[in-house]
Parts: structure tokens; C-alpha cells; sequence
């Protein structure tokens, strides 16, 4: 009697289990016994995924999928060069320029997404036309910026003069519309608060680290009301589309002899010019960096996350859409268009039978179902449905998404960043980012974020930037050119940055008086490395491109 009982109190928990265990997918049987070891080399400096990872175990349990990540330790240029050099290259490697393609060291896609994904082929079926190079060939998939429905974002992650809410709370939420009166309140505040958390005040800071760099020669576009187009911008001259550079133009001196002036007032931090990455944006996690012009993207993650796991919401950021002026209209927010040639690149070394095996996981991770769980995580787990059948997080599940050890645990970042992605809304009408459903966006607001928007009169960052941002010109952006390696342009872009990377901190942190001098010599260095030869590079490119892809929208 004894024995029996003992058997049915086993099969009761046996079936109590079933029922208490998390939802997750059961395990594919066209997958059963396939194992597939994808190597990734990633400029993306994160950590190694832990063994434990809630996310990479789904992918192996039910795709038999692993990953080696070859994680961009150094200099971007110089390993992407030894990997090159050395031809030992993993299965796939992030493509951010034409490096691994004009070396010859990438497949051509094209004909196995025909063959073999479909619904890799459907989601970029309208953008199609763009990702195509020149030689007719696809040689990798955009990452981001391809939408599968109406875009539902709320938030900001483009370029702007960032700074934190505490110090448009302090002065009254006043209107900031252009860079003198932007660096004018961080200095007031940085004088009134010479200390945060008992570390000295950094009013600005800029990151000039590896191919970070950008954000030190990036402002004067933008603060002249031009849109993110990269090393230039393009101007309607006379009938004719004219691409000037952003490196030696009248706006590039504007900007750098502000910069001076901002320096001399103690404003520019002058360890911007020799901090690393990780010095740069551990500042900005201790939360007392004021502001910053860098893209959102790049401090949104790590860097912010750490100022909201410690609960200093009013220590993060807003974006400002400053000018020089404000006769200038501001254009920093752009609508989304396809991140070609940034993605996942397939290697020559992985070769054709791989490069269709891991172009049908690919596949297979674009069907709703597997990117509801990649971008919101499982039901029952990271989020669950309430009485209106509407996806919602608890308050404790929207903490851990700004956890960067719970991320570390349980989102599989390294991948998804640069793998294809459905954007905008699922087909049932949900945002494909569960922080962007309205009442997960207003659930998820901080008193910080209300209180800065009913002070602003808008409803989100997105809308602080631009509440109408205009339509894009057939032919941007212009950065998606780039010039092949060994060409005349190529050669030159890259004297150019060592020269920026030289003569831009002299100037910022020089005697005013000698400013004017350190202009010239600079600007004459730059015309013997060729600048020219870039500029005309990318006319002939701009010229091609407003062919196909037509001029500036119509008013």
C-alpha cells in the first residue's frame, strides 16, 4: 500500500511539473540532430555570452544552433586587416564598410535567398533594389531600418546634443535651440554643481576612440541643418545635386572654433581626446557627464542602463536638436531607411553548403513566432497577455530589461544586433518592440520623462527632436558609400582621419590666438592627402544615386 502510494505521489508531480514549467517552444524535428556552429567576428565590445544564457540555449535546443564569437578587441581597422591577411576567417564577420567585400573574402547571397529563403526575400523585397551593389551582387542583409509594418516608435536613438533631464529640470525646462545657449546651461549647471555623486562634473564629453571617432567631426552638419549624411552633405546648386565635404567647409571651422571657445571655459572634458571606449562611457554611467553629441545608440545600452539599474533617472538623457543659429532649421531626425552595408557578411571560408544552412536559420528566425520571443522573450517569463489579449510587461519584468547582467543572462544582444530583424508592427497589429506599445510606453515612463514632456509639449524624445520629421531624398544617405580599398578615394579617406585625429584636439584645446594658424596648415593637409580625390568619388556616387533613386522629395 505503502509502495503504491509512493508511485501516485511521483506521477502527481511528474504532472504538477508540466504545468509549473515555463512556456517555451518545443524542440523542431526537422532540427532534430542538426548541429550548426556559426563563428562570428563582431565589432561589437560586449562580453561573452555566459553558458547559461536563457536566449542562445532556446537557439540551440530547438535549431541545434551555437555560436564562437571572435569579439573586436583593439583597433577595428588593423584586426579586420589580420583577418584578412591571414585568410582564417570565421563563417560570418559584421560588415560596417567594403573592407571584406573588395578583398574578395564575401559570398554572394543572392541566389541562395531566392532559392532557399523566402522569408528572408519577402522582408526585404521593397528595399531590395538598395542593397544591391553595383556589381549586381548582395553581399550582406541590413541589420536594421527594413520594416515589415507602420513604424510605432516612441523613442530617440539618432545624433543629437544630448543632456541629462536634471539640468533642464534645474533651470525651468528652458527652450534650447542653439549650441551657444546649449553649452551657456551646462555651464551654469556645472558651476552650480561642480560635483555628482562626489565625482567631479564632466559639462561635455566627446568620444574620439576607434571608429567611434566620427562623433568629433560629426556636429558641424548638423548644427549647419543638414541631415546625417556622413563625411559631407549635398546641396541643390543650379539645377545640380553638389556633394561638398564636412572636413575643411566653412561650418567645419564654425564648429571647431566654437569648440575652442567652450574649451577655454573649462566646458570639453580634455580627457575626450585620450580616454578609451571604456573610460568614456564608464563616465557617462556614473552619471555625471551633462552632455554629449554622439548617436543614441551607441550610450542607450550599456552606459544608460547602469544610470537607471542605479536609479538615477534624472541623470539620463534628452536630446536637443541644436543649431548655430536660429535662422537654421535643425534636420536630426530622419525617417528610418535600410542599414546597407552593416550587417552579417558570409565568408568565403564558410562557403556555399554553410553559408545555406546558416542563411536558413536566418530564415527561419524571421517568422513571427521566433521573433516575438528574440524581441519580447517567452510568455509567462518577460511578459504576458492581459484580459484584452494585449502583450504587457510587469514592472519588475520592465526593470530587468535595463538590467545589464539580466540582458547579459537572457537576450541574445551579439546576435540579434546585427542579424535581419522584423521592424514597425507584427501582423497582429503589435509593435515588434514591446516598450513601444502605447500602454507599455506609458506604463514604462518615468516622473522624470512626464514631467519634461508636459514641459516640452510632446509625448515622447522622438517628438522633443521633430514631431514631422521631413521625408528623406531618393539619393540618402550618402554614408552608405564607401570607396573601394586601393583606390585613389580610399587612400585618401584614410590620410584624412589620421589627419583629423591630429589637428582636431590641437584646435579644441589651443590658444585661441593660434587657432586661424592650426586651421590653414590643417586645411592644406588635407588637400595634399587627396581630399579632393574623395569628394569627386562620392559626386560620381551621389550623381548615380539621384538617377536611381531620384532628388530631394517634393514641397
Amino acid at each position: 500500500m505503502k509502495k503504491k502510494f509512493l508511485v501516485v505521489m511521483v506521477a502527481l508531480l511528474c504532472v504538477l511539473s508540466l504545468f509549473a514549467a515555463p512556456k517555451r517552444a518545443k524542440k523542431s524535428k526537422k532540427n532534430k540532430g542538426k548541429d550548426l556552429n556559426i563563428s562570428v567576428f563582431t565589432i561589437q565590445q560586449r562580453q561573452q555570452p555566459p553558458a547559461d544564457n536563457k536566449m542562445y540555449k532556446w537557439m540551440k535546443d530547438k535549431f541545434g544552433v551555437t555560436f564562437s564569437w571572435d569579439i573586436l578587441v583593439g583597433d577595428k581597422d588593423q584586426k579586420i586587416g589580420m583577418l584578412i591577411a591571414s585568410g582564417d576567417l570565421p563563417d560570418l564577420v559584421e560588415v560596417d564598410s567594403t573592407k571584406f567585400q573588395d578583398a574578395g573574402c564575401l559570398l554572394p547571397i543572392e541566389d541562395y535567398v531566392e532559392k532557399y529563403c523566402p522569408n528572408i526575400k519577402k522582408h526585404y523585397a521593397k528595399d531590395w533594389a538598395k542593397i544591391v551593389e553595383p556589381d549586381g551582387h548582395v553581399y550582406c542583409l541590413p541589420n536594421w531600418g527594413v520594416y515589415d509594418g507602420p513604424d510605432q516608435g516612441t523613442f530617440y536613438n539618432q545624433n543629437a546634443f544630448w543632456i541629462q533631464k536634471e539640468v533642464l529640470k534645474e533651470f525651468g525646462y528652458p527652450i534650447i535651440k542653439t549650441v551657444d545657449q546649449y553649452f551657456d546651461l551646462i555651464e551654469k549647471y556645472a558651476k552650480k554643481y561642480p560635483t555628482i555623486n562626489g565625482a567631479p562634473t564632466i559639462p561635455f564629453n566627446i568620444i574620439t576612440a576607434d571608429w567611434e571617432a566620427f562623433n568629433l567631426w560629426n556636429p558641424p552638419a548638423f548644427l549647419a541643418g543638414y541631415p546625417n549624411d556622413g563625411d559631407g552633405h549635398v546641396d541643390l546648386v543650379n539645377g545640380k545635386y553638389v556633394y561638398s565635404d564636412n572636413y575643411i567647409d566653412a561650418n567645419a571651422k564654425r564648429w571647431f572654433k566654437l569648440a575652442n571657445g567652450y574649451f577655454q571655459r573649462g566646458l570639453i572634458d580634455p580627457a575626450s581626446f585620450t580616454d578609451n571606449r571604456d573610460q568614456y562611457y564608464a563616465k557617462i554611467s556614473q552619471g555625471r557627464v551633462l552632455g554629449m553629441f554622439i548617436q543614441g545608440w551607441q550610450f542607450q545600452g550599456e552606459a544608460e542602463n547602469a544610470i537607471k539599474a542605479a536609479g538615477m533617472y534624472n541623470r539620463t538623457y534628452a536630446p536637443l536638436p541644436v543649431v548655430f543659429d536660429e535662422s537654421i532649421k535643425p534636420h536630426y531626425r530622419d525617417i528610418t531607411i535600410p542599414n546597407i552595408r552593416r550587417g552579417y557578411g558570409f565568408t568565403t571560408k564558410c562557403g556555399e553548403k554553410k553559408a545555406i544552412e546558416i542563411l536558413k536559420f536566418m530564415d527561419e528566425m524571421l517568422k513571427e513566432e521566433n521573433q516575438k520571443i528574440l524581441q519580447w522573450g517567452f510568455e509567462g517569463e518577460d511578459w504576458q497577455k492581459d484580459e484584452q489579449g494585449r502583450p504587457y510587461r510587469t514592472q519588475k519584468q520592465r526593470d530587468e530589461q535595463v538590467d545589464n547582467n539580466w540582458i547579459l543572462h537572457n537576450k541574445a544582444t551579439l546576435w540579434f544586433e546585427e542579424a535581419p530583424k522584423m521592424e514597425g508592427s507584427f501582423s497582429d497589429g503589435f509593435a515588434t518592440v514591446m516598450a513601444n506599445q502605447p500602454w507599455e510606453f506609458q506604463a514604462d515612463a518615468k516622473p522624470e520623462d512626464i514631467e519634461l514632456w508636459n514641459a516640452y509639449g510632446v509625448a515622447s524624445y522622438a517628438a522633443l527632436v521633430d514631431k514631422n520629421p521631413p521625408a528623406n531624398a531618393g539619393w540618402y544617405p550618402m554614408w552608405q558609400e564607401a570607396a573601394p580599398d586601393g583606390s585613389k578615394a580610399a587612400l585618401a579617406k584614410s590620410k584624412l582621419e589620421g589627419i583629423q585625429r591630429k589637428y582636431l584636439p590641437a584646435m579644441i584645446m589651443g590658444d585661441p590666438a593660434d587657432f586661424d594658424k592650426t586651421w590653414d596648415i590643417y586645411v592644406a593637409e588635407m588637400k595634399a592627402a587627396g581630399i579632393q580625390d574623395f569628394v569627386d568619388f562620392m559626386q560620381e556616387k551621389l550623381e548615380i544615386r539621384v538617377k536611381k533613386f531620384g532628388g530631394f522629395p517634393e514641397n
